[in-house]
């Protein structure tokens, strides 16, 4: 079961019992955001849905030593001489640690085992750092002699371990914009009925410029990465991440980030995790997160209701801060700014967000610290308005952080956390981009991917690419999330998909065999001595866009530049 469900079973219920036309009447006629989410929490406690959701998902797992072993045998298993799976097995592993219950020995042990993990897999560093955490969760004596070896055994093996990938650094193309410091000073905001917000560049740019470098307002990790990066930081540390004290579904790199999450946006899901990972998907947890973000910028409700019903708090957007001074609320206005589209939406659409809002709202403030911080009615009712506004505002402005691309991994498995980008979202969409957006953490880097002339517009591109899915899928899918008919020029022009992408004889190939086996072994020194190939072969050769030789290598670019910004999962270099 999941919110889409209950949805879904309550209108087909309205149309059984013929009241769908008098509930979408009255739904209609309600005039505030926070009455028509507050009318479907009504009909769904009536109609028994709050009550059959509490007793058939569980808001919050408890930690069980009983749970603790079996992931820790599981991962026994993974890890054994017949298996040797060591990402599997310090997943599980990380399970275990999780559901260890505190102060038992479950927990050091699970840390103990994870460092004999890192130890097969010559990451000693690591492996002492886990020997530590075992020792400070009071790992049994019985057991000690093995970590006293493994520990002496890595000292000595230390010095072998070579160093970690640094992340190139790059920088800015231009100098720095006059509004907006962190992009480059030909970009400029453009604004018109038909495309809304866009951004225009003032100078030629070419293949590999560096355009934005911009940090997120706040970012959430999705489910299934919660046993492999910190939950605060999005950093991949699973070698040695640490538990929640109370839930079993999320970790900390550090007693820092713990200390961050569990005094912010962790005291209000923890008690609920297990049901926010169940019940909604990663568009719904980005707009909680985001308003979740916004109720941490002041002490109380009363002063976040002030701050947000101010006229010059209102429709803003990256152009409009004030650089000079950029706090938590300063980011905030650009986001509560961005466009929720809501006159373009159907009732039927503004009835399934109500759906969502009010399951979410209810739990949260039911089961949470949250009641007691929201206060009165006042406080319940601009709760409710403000993450109805982000659930709005979340599927077309909200951005995936993904990681580069794996062989035999799903779109899901590089995407492991969605954040709130301010610059990022006045971006307009093609199925043809000239732009690319690469993750270093959660830091974005935006680069020029096809040469763009002075005067025209930079475009990202939402998920549907042209080389990938066809005209009418793209259309479809477009129309659907995003509220829009694309007329781009990949589909006015109808450009092929990949596996039908013409090899255009005027166009030499830059790419072989060789830079595919580099590239797809993520090798940090070729990607960095080959990208500029790539950029100048982009740029020279842009006139002759669509064709076989300009996707490979524009593929060829994308993977060169993940590896330098090391957006390249541990499980792919094992």
């Amino acid at each position: 079961m999941d919110v889409y469900d209950v949805s879904d079973d309550l209108v087909k219920k309205l149309n059984d019992w013929k009241l769908i036309g008098i509930i979408s009447g009255k739904f209609n006629e309600l005039k505030e955001n926070y009455s028509k989410v507050n009318f479907v929490e009504h009909a769904l406690i009536d109609f028994k849905y709050m009550e059959k959701i509490f007793l058939n998902v569980t808001l919050r797992e408890d930690k069980c030593n009983k749970r603790s072993v079996e992931f820790r045998m599981l991962g026994n298993e993974q890890f054994s001489l017949k298996n040797r799976k060591y990402f599997q097995a310090l997943e599980l592993y990380n399970k275990s640690i999780c559901y260890a219950e505190p102060n038992s020995e479950h927990l050091s042990i699970g840390y103990a085992n994870r460092s004999a993990v890192l130890f097969e897999w010559k990451r000693y560093r690591d492996c002492l750092a886990n020997i530590e955490l075992a020792r400070k969760a009071n790992y049994p004596a019985r057991l000690s002699h093995k970590l006293d070896k493994r520990e002496r055994d890595c000292q000595q093996l230390l010095e072998q371990q070579p160093p970690d990938v640094v992340p190139h650094e790059f920088k800015l193309s231009f100098d720095s914009h006059a509004q907006v410091p962190y992009i480059a000073d030909c970009l400029e905001l453009r604004e018109s009925p038909d495309e809304g917000r866009f951004i225009v560049t003032n100078r030629d740019l070419v293949v590999g410029d560096l355009v934005a470098v911009e940090q997120p307002f706040c970012s959430t990790l999705l489910p299934p990465m919660r046993y492999i990066r910190c939950a605060t930081c999005k950093r991949e540390n699973y070698l040695t991440l640490i538990p929640c004290d109370s839930c079993c579904s999320v970790m900390f790199c550090s007693e820092e980030c713990k200390q961050r999450a569990t005094s912010s946006f962790h005291r209000f899901e923890c008690p609920i995790i297990d049901f926010l990972h169940r019940m909604f998907n990663k568009i719904h947890g980005i707009a909680l997160r985001t308003t979740m973000a916004a109720l941490d910028l002041y002490p109380s409700i009363e002063e976040l209701m002030a701050f947000c019903e101010q006229p010059q708090n209102q429709h803003k957007c990256a152009f409009d801060l004030d650089y000079s001074q950029l706090s938590a609320q300063e980011h905030y206005r650009a986001i509560h700014g961005l466009v929720t589209n809501q006159h373009l939406r159907s009732v039927s659409d503004l009835f399934q967000r109500s759906v969502v809002c009010a399951v979410l709202k209810h739990f949260i403030i039911e089961y949470t610290p949250l009641k007691d911080f929201l206060g009165g009615e006042d406080g319940r009712n601009f709760f409710t308005d403000l993450l109805f506004r982000h659930l709005q505002t979340s599927p077309s402005n909200m951005h995936g952080i993904d990681l580069v691309e794996q062989v035999n991994e799903t779109k899901d498995d590089q995407t492991h956390s969605s954040g709130a980008y301010a610059f990022l979202s006045l971006l307009n969409h093609s199925c043809a981009p000239n732009t690319l957006r690469i993750y270093e953490g959660t830091k974005a880097y935006l680069f020029v991917l096809r040469p763009i002339k002075a005067g025209n517009v930079l475009y990202d591109n939402y998920g549907a690419h042209f080389a990938v899915f066809s005209k009418q899928q793209r259309l479809d899918t477009l129309s659907m999330q995003y509220r829009f008919d694309c007329k781009c020029e990949g589909c006015e022009l109808d450009y092929p998909t990949f596996g039908r992408m013409p090899h255009k004889a005027t166009v030499p190939s830059v790419t072989d065999d060789t830079d595919m086996k580099s590239l797809g072994a993520y090798n940090y020194d070729f990607a960095t001595s080959n990208y500029t190939k790539y950029c100048e072969f982009l740029t020279q050769y842009g006139a002759a866009y669509p064709c076989e030789q300009i996707s490979s290598a524009e593929e060829c670019l994308k993977m060169a530049l993940h590896i330098m910004v090391d957006a390249v999962p541990l499980k792919a270099k094992m």
